[in-house]
């Protein structure tokens, strides 16, 4: 069980202020989660691989590829365009 003035600490740490019936809720919640904590350390772990996902995933990448363009279709959408390229309002001093 965590006691209050670790809970008071805590809270000291984080910027947070309880007043008493927040301190021992939060004593009472937070020994509850470290009484779980210790149980789950205490289960056959021994034969299991560790792994950093429940299920397993793969990244599902699409095959990088030059891919023709042509600059007037690209530019229909441009608010501005200067030739072939968007015109963009200056943001640096000369």
């Amino acid at each position: 069980m965590i006691s209050t003035e670790d809970v008071r600490h805590l809270a000291t740490l984080s910027r947070l202020r309880f007043n008493e019936a927040e301190v021992a809720q939060y004593a009472k919640d937070l020994g509850s989660i470290f009484d779980y904590a210790k149980a789950l350390n205490e289960l056959p772990t021994d034969d299991i691989a560790p792994s950093a996902h429940a299920i397993p995933i793969e990244n599902v990448f699409r095959e990088d590829g030059v891919v023709p363009f042509d600059a007037d279709t690209l530019l229909i959408n441009a608010p501005e365009q200067e030739g072939h390229a968007f015109k963009v309002p200056q943001i640096l001093a000369d």
